[in-house]
């Protein structure tokens, strides 16, 4: 089975405090590696905006600031929305029972909560892990797609080096414009989702 993310996502420690927790967007995008902190999509794909979830609902905060970088998460729109004010236990200090709640994104441990199947799909390995699933909705195809077009995206690379190198014939410089003008009309895409 594939691995369900490469990278365990790390905050930073001693980011000063700020009045406005949107201001450590920048930084959870770097710390989280560009991607969902809950599903792992990139946000180079541009799918959905990504934004700051707070990992313990500000609702039940009430030692930890809502701008504590620790309790922020770098999250696509559809992961944060669907985990919303989400907090079985209530408690700002207890994340989950053992069977319902979360896990913090860069907790080790949340990795190993998921799996990917061949065709790249999200599939839960414990009971916390299919609670998790089934809030934050990881079974939407959408992350296997994602998943997948990474992959491709990978091998294309390795195609390109490969054809730039050696001779090439007619068809093979064919598939090499193929190849790039299928690239360009990717970052074409993703450009236009920035505007």
């Amino acid at each position: 089975m594939p691995e369900f993310r490469k990278k365990i996502p790390i905050r930073r420690a001693a980011f000063k405090q700020v009045g406005d927790y949107k201001r450590h967007k920048e930084n959870l995008r770097e710390d989280f590696n560009k991607r969902c902190g809950y599903c792992d999509d990139p946000d180079s794909w541009k799918h959905t905006f990504y934004e700051i979830d707070h990992f313990v609902p500000k609702k039940y905060l009430k030692i930890i600031s809502e701008s504590d970088y620790e309790n922020l998460v770098y999250a696509c729109r559809h992961c944060n929305n669907a985990k919303g004010a989400k907090w079985p236990t209530e408690d700002e200090k207890r994340h989950n029972n053992g069977q319902k709640g979360f896990i913090d994104p860069c907790d080790p441990k949340y990795g190993e909560q998921f799996e990917r199947n061949r065709l790249g799909e999200i599939q839960y390995r414990t009971g916390l892990a299919e609670y998790m699933y089934r809030e934050l909705k990881l079974y939407h195809r959408r992350h296997a797609v994602i998943w997948n077009l990474e992959k491709l995206d990978s091998e294309i690379d390795k195609i390109e080096n490969y054809l730039r190198i050696r001779k090439n014939s007619r068809l093979e410089k064919m598939l090499l414009l193929l190849l790039c003008q299928y690239r360009n009309y990717i970052k074409e895409l993703n450009a236009a989702a920035n505007n």
